[in-house]
Formats: structure tokens, sequence, C-alpha cells
């Protein structure tokens, strides 16, 4: 068994808002992370896949294929977005940027 880890940087936002506080409770709880255009941070993702070498080309993946992956599925797709809103398991109910899940 081979492992393969690709890191990726990227930038993203996030706002902390609970739907069942005022907008006043909001801004005492939350502070400047209420704001309702959020704030960014950057973030780091490692991928690790892991398989047996094709007996062909001995790779266990391309690495442009996981690049091409990573770019589309993350990089591009979460740039400057909210992570709050833009994750399925967040959609609707309260969950800080720091606590999504895998």
């Amino acid at each position: 068994m081979i492992y393969l880890t690709r890191k990726i940087e990227f930038s993203a936002s996030h706002l902390y808002h609970n739907p069942s506080f005022s907008a006043e409770e909001n801004r005492r709880v939350f502070g400047k992370c209420n704001n309702p255009h959020g704030h960014g941070h950057n973030y780091v993702l490692e991928v690790t896949v892991a398989g047996e070498p094709d007996p062909a080309t001995g790779m266990v993946l391309d690495l442009k294929e996981l690049k091409d992956i990573l770019q589309r599925e993350v990089t591009t797709a979460w740039i400057t977005d909210f992570l709050t809103m833009k994750c399925p398991s967040s959609r609707g109910r309260f969950r800080p940027a720091r606590t999504l899940p895998p």
C-alpha cells in the first residue's frame, strides 16, 4: 500500500451568526465575527490517497489528476466563499466554520 499526500492552500471567509439570536445578541456574542460580509482566513488542506501502484505506470494516482481535482473541488469552488453557507452540513443551522465536519 502506497500513501500519497497533496497539500493545498486557499482563502475563504466565514460568518458567525446564530439565527435564533437577535441582531444585537449576535453582535454582542460574536463581535466582529458577525460582520454580514464575513471575514476571511487562509486554510491548508491535506488530502491523502492510498492504493497499490498501477503495474503499467507505477503510480497510485496521476499527480496532475489529483491537482486538477483539488483545484476544481476546493480552490476554485471555495475561494472567497462563505464556508458556513456553502458546506452542505451547515446550511440552515448554526455551525462556526472552525467546526465544519470533514
